[in-house]
């Protein structure tokens, strides 16, 4: 009696372990099934605010399977500065603005926003985490592309 009962409990949980595994699939296949590109504009002279472009529009590209025939596009407005004029290489401020623009030419939704300070060991976790938040914002403000 009791080894069918330990049976029976390591049977659930292998269901269950089995079961979080076709969840985590079917999240990577939602994430595969953004239709709306991302465009990343950079504004900024510093030199950490151009390697966080440069690693950033790398990491989107690699992670945008949109379609890019597509009108609306949701865009990061990426700007920086260095943070102390006379140390450029000490580190610099960044703000990243999400937005949704329908089609060219249209008036576009202002999503959110966010601000920090990058230095040049943190250009690639920040890049990460801009890339993480714009999956986040794409998957919230999704609906307003009507196409989809």
């Amino acid at each position: 009696m009791k080894a069918s009962r330990l049976f029976t409990s390591l049977a659930m949980l292998a269901c269950l372990c089995m079961s979080s595994s076709a969840l985590a699939a079917d999240d990577a296949s939602k994430k595969a099934e953004r239709r709306t590109p991302v465009v990343v504009e950079f504004e900024g002279n510093d030199s950490i605010g151009v390697a966080l472009f440069s690693s950033l529009q790398k990491k989107i590209n690699i992670s945008n399977p949109a379609t890019p025939a597509r009108e609306a596009k949701f865009r990061i407005l990426l700007s920086t500065a260095s943070e102390f004029p006379s140390r450029p290489g000490v580190g610099s401020v960044y703000a990243v603005v999400w937005t949704l623009a329908l089609s060219e030419g249209s008036m576009e939704y202002y999503l959110v926003r966010d601000l920090g300070i990058v230095t040049p060991d943190t250009v690639d976790e920040v890049a990460d985490r801009i890339v993480s938040r714009t999956d986040g914002v794409s998957a919230r403000y999704g609906y307003l592309d009507r196409e989809k």
